[in-house]
């Protein structure tokens, strides 16, 4: 796999050679798969081969120039090799966290709501109808309330990096004594300190950035992040995952079946909520680089439990207050 092959095509232009360097067929996405592999496997030499391999792939070619009369002297090479970068999440996992949340919230909210009215005397009608109203009427405050809050967030953290920005400008010498300060406090040497950062300081972005998450604990890149696209990502997420506990219902109202003795559509509803839960919980997994089976079942658990302490409290209440009881 890591084997390189060599493409040369000689251009006699001006006196010059051309080398084309090339990688085997190995795109960028496997290379990624294939480096979060090598860290689950904790196999340092594979993941170390893997970034080699990748940068010589964002490198792969390489412009060797000589002069043509001296080619079987020394040669003065000169290779400009592109900077690999490593896209950890990919444009799914950018959403993961806005997608969990709303996901969870929707399928989870519903379900409960199914699971504590099934076996009444309720109509499906009546059950769609509460249903679908919670859905949008959840879906829109999820929605909204993550937009909210990151925006808040957001704001808080421009506010203060407009402010560490102003102090940084006028005050360059204070703000470098004070990380300096926050180095000796983690057990780094003041000369290498000093060193460290009145190097980092001429280059006042990335200094400030360091700064903000050493003396502040906040993350500047979150200022571009987009509140508006990710609550729109958790009203989404809401919608199709709170759908699922009642597609059962759904069936049973355009095929009209009549009930028996056994609720099949609670039965059906838990089974297609357990497994959506599961593929979150997998899915969750996946991006974080953990085991997706123990994943999965630890969500689909947790679901399952809240689902249960609803339908068993709403059981008590209907008991206690000599309600139609709403387990048959």
């Amino acid at each position: 796999v890591f084997d390189l092959y060599l493409m040369s095509a000689a251009f006699e232009d001006d006196g010059t050679t051309e080398t084309l360097v090339s990688s085997h067929d190995h795109d960028e996405q496997d290379l990624n798969k294939d480096i979060k592999t090598a860290y689950k496997n904790k196999d340092a030499e594979q993941s170390q081969k893997l970034h080699e391999m990748k940068s010589r792939k964002k490198g792969q070619y390489a412009v060797v120039e000589c002069d043509a009369d001296e080619q079987n002297d020394e040669k003065d090479e000169h290779i400009s090799l592109d900077v690999a970068t490593e896209k950890h999440k990919g444009d799914a996992g950018d959403f993961i966290k806005s997608i969990i949340f709303g996901g969870l919230d929707g399928i989870i909210t519903l379900f409960a709501i199914v699971a504590s009215i099934s076996g009444s005397s309720m109509r499906i009608e009546t059950v769609l109808v509460l249903g679908f109203a919670k859905l949008f009427g959840d879906g829109l405050s999820m929605g909204v309330g993550d937009f909210l809050s990151e925006k808040a967030e957001i704001d808080f953290v421009t506010s203060e990096y407009k402010r560490e920005q102003w102090e940084l400008q006028n005050f360059e010498e204070g703000e470098i004594k004070e990380m300096i300060e926050i180095y000796e406090r983690k057990g780094i040497d003041k000369a290498d300190a000093v060193t460290i950062l009145e190097t980092m300081a001429k280059y006042p972005k990335v200094f400030l950035n360091h700064m903000m998450a050493e003396e502040l604990e906040l993350d500047a890149s979150i200022m571009e992040d987009n509140p508006l696209k990710n609550g729109a990502v958790t009203f989404v997420s809401f919608l199709i995952f709170g759908t699922v506990p009642l597609l059962s219902y759904l069936i049973f109202y355009a095929i009209d079946i009549p009930d028996g003795s056994t609720d099949w559509k609670l039965i059906i509803a838990f089974i297609l909520t357990c497994v959506t839960l599961f593929g979150m919980g997998a899915m969750k997994g996946h991006y974080c680089n953990a085991n997706v089976w123990k994943s999965g079942f630890f969500v689909m658990a947790n679901g399952c439990l809240a689902a249960g302490a609803a339908y068993v409290i709403s059981w008590g209440l209907s008991e206690a207050l000599d309600v139609e009881s709403l387990h048959r």
